[in-house]
């Protein structure tokens, strides 16, 4: 992760908790604590946080204003939006789906953001990984153990990804044992969907590649339906949220005997 790109990071954190640890704000950002605290005395010098002893939390000034300028707020946020929303649930949920990931496995990320969570907690050891996320890539470079492939195609930019035909062409030549999605909308009629029809085709054919899917989504994309549907709930094996799922939802999830895990 970019220094900027982090210290935004912070900045939405303390906005979500008022207050934090440099202990737990370390652990969030997966950075040592001597780095975090070099990032606090930047943002301190900007007049953006106030430190105290073994903490910080934002000044009055900030404690209101967006993180992201107006002209870039908009309806289809960014990947670099996105990794600051809801990025303690995210780091949560992607800590609970280490469970699902073994030594030796070929797994697949896809590029939201919940992935790319995910592959900062993936222990460096003997793996294989699949994705059409440069930030994945990004991520996975620093672990030698994890051999990476990368899916080609049309590049992305508000995404940071790879898209499109051959994208899903270059897809076709591996077996995938375990694919890690996440999604914009999960709703009990309509299934998983995205804002992005590129993504939820993308996703389709992923889907259709792997053994075992697994569905990472915090609470706050229950009962909502995006624009392009990805797949129905029968076709997943696992949801990991942050919440417990309403009971239609649930009854839906165990009629296709999909496993809801909370984290």
């Amino acid at each position: 992760m970019l220094i900027l790109e982090r210290q935004q990071m912070i900045i939405e954190l303390l906005k979500q908790h008022n207050s934090l640890t440099v202990t737990d704000m370390a652990k969030l950002c997966s950075v040592s604590k001597e780095t975090l605290r070099r990032d606090l005395r930047v943002l301190e010098k900007k007049g953006m946080i106030c430190r105290s002893h073994g903490g910080a939390m934002l000044t009055e000034l900030f404690s209101h204003e967006p993180i992201v300028p107006p002209i870039l707020n908009t309806s289809k946020p960014s990947f670099r939006q996105k990794i600051l929303v809801n990025a303690e649930i995210k780091t949560r949920i992607a800590r609970k789906a280490l469970q699902f990931v073994n030594n030796a496995d070929r797994i697949a990320l896809d590029s939201s953001s919940s992935c790319w969570f995910l592959s900062r907690q993936l222990p460096n050891v003997d793996m294989t990984v699949i994705t059409h996320s440069i930030n994945v890539v990004q991520t996975l470079a620093a672990k030698s153990q994890i051999q990476i492939f990368v899916l080609g195609g049309a590049y992305f930019a508000k995404n940071e990804d790879m898209v499109g035909t051959l994208t899903e062409k270059m897809l076709a030549e591996f077996k995938i044992d375990t694919l890690f999605i996440s999604c914009d909308g999960l709703d009990f009629d309509n299934g998983l969907s995205d804002n992005n029809e590129y993504h939820a085709r993308l996703k389709k054919q992923m889907i259709l590649t792997a053994r075992k899917v697994i569905v990472l989504a915090d609470s706050s994309k229950f009962n909502q339906n995006a624009f392009a549907k990805i797949c129905n709930l029968g076709d997943i094996d696992v949801l990991i949220t942050d919440k417990k799922i309403d009971k239609l939802l649930q009854k839906e999830m165990d009629w296709h005997s999909v496993n809801v895990v909370i984290a």
